[in-house]
C-alpha cells in the first residue's frame, strides 16, 4: 500500500512539472521576448508593442535613445502607464519633424 501511495505522489509531482513546463512553452510562443528587460505590457498588450514597434521605426532602431527619451518622460511625468510614455514620445517626434 506504501509503495503504491509514493508512486502515486511522485506521478502527481511529475505531472505538476509536466503542465508548468508545457505552461511555460506556451508563454514563450504566445510571445516572442526581445532583447533585454522587457516590461509586462509588452507581453500582455498587443497596443505596446505596435507603439514600441512604431517608435523604433522613427528612431530608425536606434533603441538606446528610445529608451533614453521614454526615461526622461517617465522622470518628468511619473505614475503614467507604458502605453502613455510610448504615445508621448511618439507625438513629441512626430511633432518635431513637422
Amino acid at each position: 500500500m506504501e509503495t503504491t501511495l509514493t508512486y502515486l505522489i511522485l506521478k502527481s509531482i511529475l505531472f505538476a512539472i509536466c503542465c508548468y513546463l508545457w505552461e511555460e512553452k506556451l508563454k514563450e510562443q504566445s510571445f516572442p521576448k526581445p532583447h533585454g528587460r522587457v516590461s509586462h505590457s509588452y507581453r500582455t498588450d498587443p497596443r505596446n508593442r505596435e507603439l514600441q514597434a512604431q517608435l523604433l521605426s522613427m528612431m530608425q532602431g536606434d533603441v538606446p535613445a528610445a529608451k533614453r527619451l521614454l526615461l526622461q518622460q517617465r522622470r518628468s511625468q511619473p505614475g503614467k502607464s507604458d502605453n502613455w510614455y510610448l504615445e508621448k514620445v511618439i507625438r513629441d517626434l512626430d511633432r518635431d519633424r513637422h
